[in-house]
């Protein structure tokens, strides 16, 4: 196995807010940093801030898309709501590090 094998795997359901919130410090603190090198981490993280809200975004359309074809019961519709309202919130937050 060589090192660039090697792959991180984040749960976006158990770690996502830890996750967000991570590169949510990091953006705020490095983008406007004097420093190259920070505003390029700020880069990065702002990269992975948005990787991770368009596999979440990806993941609970389909998962509406397959729960409304079939058994869709009132608690499975509160769960993706819900997930779908934490989804918008770190949309927000992106956008508001962003100013877009």
């Amino acid at each position: 196995m060589a090192l660039s094998d090697s792959e991180l795997i984040i749960n976006l359901y158990t770690e996502g807010e830890q996750f967000f919130d991570l590169l949510k410090a990091a953006i705020r603190d490095w983008q406007n940093s004097p420093w190259d090198h920070e505003r390029r981490r700020a880069g990065y993280a702002t990269e992975l801030y948005q990787r991770g809200l368009n596999i979440l975004r990806a993941h609970l359309e389909e998962t509406r898309a397959r729960a409304e074809g079939g058994y869709f019961t009132e608690v499975d519709s509160k769960m993706l709501s819900k997930a779908e309202d934490r989804l918008a919130y770190w949309e927000k937050k992106l956008a508001e590090l962003i100013g877009s």
